[in-house]
């Protein structure tokens, strides 16, 4: 193997490790996604290490030359993604079982999805709706629930168009929905308030975050686990500004 496929292949294998992290996958995992498909390839691994901002590997062929790549892993591309992570599980076990030449690697990797999907959109409209109802509304508030939850998908496509920050966005999704939830109960149909905000604050609690980071700190991945906790508190955080501010402005203005 050239000094240029194996340079090739740790930039392969690198990218699957920051793309499991993107997707929502445990840093032990990722590391040991990377750690066995290089082993594949009979290589030594010195270190393969992944963390929440962060991928690295550093291996070593049989003449003893060494091969190091790291890479960045962008709070803007990170979430929860279960189909694309078994997309990338199911090529890493193709490889570690196969192991094809370099030119025939799984090409899933290259693959990117609609930005707008059925089945997401079809989660926001049954979290707010469901839950709306689930806490002890009407029908007629959990089909305004899932109405904001709509808006919400809208505004959260936009936020990934643009790649804006996070926790500013949540700030100002929520205040946003807890307008429209003023507004929808202003025009006097016998919708709760209440409810129907309960219904779409579920759609943004970060519960996932931070069930991932209190199970990383159980891996000892300790940098990761606090920055996700820390991420799912500022989410948390950012929810409730964002609805008091709604509350506040909505009652002077409605």
């Amino acid at each position: 193997m050239t000094r240029m496929e194996m340079e090739s292949l740790v930039e392969y294998t690198l990218t699957i490790g920051r793309q499991m992290m993107e997707c929502g996958a445990e840093a032990w995992r990722a590391e040991n996604t990377m750690a066995r498909i290089l082993r594949a390839y009979e290589l030594e691994v010195l270190d393969a290490h992944a963390m929440a901002t962060q991928a690295a590997v550093t291996v070593k062929d049989k003449s003893g030359a060494h091969y190091t790549s790291t890479c960045m892993v962008l709070p803007d591309k990170t979430g929860t993604n279960l189909q694309r992570l078994e997309d990338i599980n199911a090529a890493a076990r193709y490889i570690c079982d196969r192991v094809p030449p370099l030119e025939a690697l799984p090409k899933a990797l290259d693959h990117s999805g609609p930005r707008w999907s059925w089945w997401e959109l079809a989660g926001y409209l049954l979290g707010g709706g469901g839950f709306a109802v689930f806490f002890g509304g009407t029908v007629w508030d959990g089909l305004a629930a899932a109405f904001i939850g709509f808006c919400i998908y809208g505004m959260e496509q936009f936020r990934r168009a643009y790649r804006q920050q996070r926790t500013i966005y949540i700030v100002a999704a929520c205040f946003l929905s807890g307008l429209l939830a003023r507004a929808l109960c202003g025009f006097d149909w016998g919708l709760n308030l209440d409810t129907i905000v309960i219904g779409t604050i579920m759609i943004f609690i970060p519960g996932l975050s931070f069930v991932n980071g209190v199970r990383e700190l159980f891996y000892s991945d300790i940098l990761t686990g606090i920055y996700r906790m820390t991420e799912a508190v500022l989410g948390a955080g950012a929810i409730a500004v964002g609805y008091a501010a709604a509350m506040m402005v909505g009652g002077g203005l409605l």
